[in-house]
């Protein structure tokens, strides 16, 4: 059962130079999404 899990995370690997450009910009932008989504639900914590 062990090999069957180590193997399924092998395959599952993945390098960002893989990526197309396409991907890689789609990528960002979801972090950047996701920061400034942060900095709205969070700005009374950032202000300290």
């Amino acid at each position: 059962m062990q090999e069957i899990v180590f193997k399924k995370e092998i395959e599952n690997d993945f390098e960002i130079d893989d990526l197309s450009l396409e991907e890689k910009q789609r990528l960002v932008g979801a972090f950047v999404w996701l920061i400034e989504e942060d900095k709205k639900q969070n700005s009374a914590s950032l202000s300290d």
